[in-house]
């Protein structure tokens, strides 16, 4: 009789576990979870600028391709600072010394040494964005022949990162809410959260047109975001 009440306990006990359904069926660990994306992004009008150009130059050997380099590198940089540039505020950002092969290698091999080309870039930190055309402009007139882009940023991001940071925990934790509410069940503590994409602010292509005298540039605004992962039990 004993051995009759164990068999239909078991055969009730597999019906119900059927009858419960996928939905709210556990993992093998036990924990039920609802995972979400808490989103936040905001336009901004950028207040600081970096504006990056250089110079490359070649010459017979690395010598004559390093002076040529260096005389021009020291007009940009004196060109700048006419134009009330901090000179605390102009870093270089690139400098590379390459040979140029003649091809007339054999087999694969690398050809002839025939001269250096020298690569040789600053970067300018830009804060009154109003001299942002006058800077591209004494840049070039003073010999620069690369421009390798222009990044409008804020001043303040850290507070800014802060606060989307916030704005986006509350979102996802609204969305597991909702979710949860909708599944009929209680939402539990946050398991997990990570940030899963910082906002970055625009960087404008290098290949930009610009005149000789009076370079039109508009900071506009910017849209920056933030995207954070979180995992709720329930």
């Amino acid at each position: 009789m004993l051995k009759r009440s164990l068999v239909v306990f078991t055969v009730l006990s597999l019906l119900a576990a059927c009858l419960a359904g996928p939905a709210l069926a556990a993992p093998a660990d036990g924990a039920r979870t609802i995972t979400v994306t808490g989103h936040a992004e905001a336009a901004v009008t950028p207040d600081i600028a970096f504006v990056t150009a250089g110079i490359v130059t070649t010459g017979a050997d690395a010598e004559s391709a390093r002076a040529d380099n260096d005389r021009t590198m020291r007009r940009i940089i004196d060109a700048l600072a006419a134009q009330g540039t901090d000179k605390g505020n102009i870093a270089t950002s690139q400098f590379s010394l390459q040979p140029i092969y003649r091809n007339d290698g054999k087999d694969g091999a690398p050809g002839t040494i025939s001269g250096y080309r020298l690569q040789n870039s600053v970067t300018v930190k830009v804060e009154d964005l109003a001299k942002i055309g006058p800077v591209i402009d004494a840049a070039f007139a003073a010999g620069a022949n690369q421009f390798q882009g222009l990044r409008f940023a804020v001043r303040d991001d850290d507070r800014l990162h802060d606060e989307l940071l916030r704005k986006a925990v509350l979102d996802g934790r609204h969305k597991a809410s909702v979710m949860a509410d909708a599944l009929g069940v209680a939402l539990g503590q946050p398991l997990s959260v990570s940030e899963g994409g910082r906002y970055m602010p625009v960087q404008f292509d290098a290949v930009r047109s610009y005149k000789a005298a009076g370079t039109p540039i508009e900071a506009g605004t910017m849209t920056v975001s933030v995207d954070v992962n979180l995992v709720f039990g329930m």
